[in-house]
């Protein structure tokens, strides 16, 4: 997500896209928790397999198999945790996949096993671990809610749309020139102040928490989600593209449009845990 919008076409094809996105996810929360955890498999399934196809112009091999069983059961398995209260001690399985990323890469005979295993395993802990965090603030109160999972991708949406606007109309400060040229400190401030506002609506629609909770949790999803973002382009920039996909017109991939997820979903919950 960049600051400047580039031309008016861009700009209206993202706010297209960008409302049958929204519409999408918030039926999807509204509807069911099975309608919920589908959206956000396929956006894990979709998410590894950018990153997968980011990482094909290094000398590396990911073992697809295990990064996609490994991404799925950290998604999946705690989901179930909530949703089916399966035991928690089923939660070890992840022990014998970690191991087999390992094991397996001795019958590969490959000289990059160390690249290989590294890569394997950071792809299902950069896109599926984050999305996992999501089911905590369903389940928050022990029952599946749409609330806190909507305020939450409010306040994301809100940080998105706040730095792109305002960096667009006033941007001139450069945030992280060496990574992202195109974000500006403006940008930055404004995407906190909209977060801030989504995040005092939210108290006022969902109750839920506290009005100090929601104002402390969007300062968390404002300067994580500006992290993450960050972070993204930093990746994208060592492996020398533009965007992560195509999948999302005006928008790039799937990693670009839920990049402000990936530390911000994490530090929310355990915000929660210890609040």
């Amino acid at each position: 997500r960049d600051d400047n919008p580039g031309s008016m076409s861009n700009f209206w094809q993202r706010t297209i896209t960008g409302l049958f996105f929204v519409v999408a996810i918030v039926i999807g929360l509204w509807w069911h928790p099975l309608a919920y955890m589908s959206i956000f498999a396929l956006v894990v399934l979709l998410g590894m397999y950018e990153f997968v196809r980011m990482l094909q112009g290094l000398d590396v091999k990911i073992r697809l198999f295990w990064a996609f069983l490994i991404g799925l059961f950290f998604y999946l398995g705690s989901f179930l945790f909530f949703y089916a209260q399966i035991q928690a001690r089923w939660l070890v399985v992840i022990v014998p996949l970690v191991g087999g990323v390992f094991l397996s890469e001795l019958y590969f005979k490959n000289k990059n096993s160390l690249l290989n295993i590294a890569t394997t395993l950071i792809t299902p802990l950069y896109v599926a671990l984050p999305f996992a965090f999501l089911h905590h603030l369903a389940f928050y109160d022990g029952e599946y809610s749409y609330h806190l999972l909507l305020g939450f991708f409010l306040m994301i949406w809100a940080n998105d749309s706040g730095a792109y606007v305002i960096g667009s109309l006033v941007g001139r400060h450069k945030l992280f020139p060496g990574v992202s040229p195109a974000k500006s400190w403006e940008g930055a401030v404004g995407g906190f102040v909209f977060t801030i506002v989504a995040g005092v609506f939210s108290y006022y629609v969902f109750g839920v928490l506290k009005l100090i909770d929601w104002i402390i949790i969007s300062s968390l999803v404002a300067v994580l989600g500006t992290y993450g973002d960050l972070i993204e382009s930093m990746l994208k920039r060592s492996v020398n593209i533009k965007d992560s996909g195509s999948v999302l017109p005006g928008h790039g991939g799937v990693l670009d449009r839920f990049d402000g997820v990936f530390f911000s979903a994490p530090a929310v919950s355990c915000y929660l845990l210890f609040c």
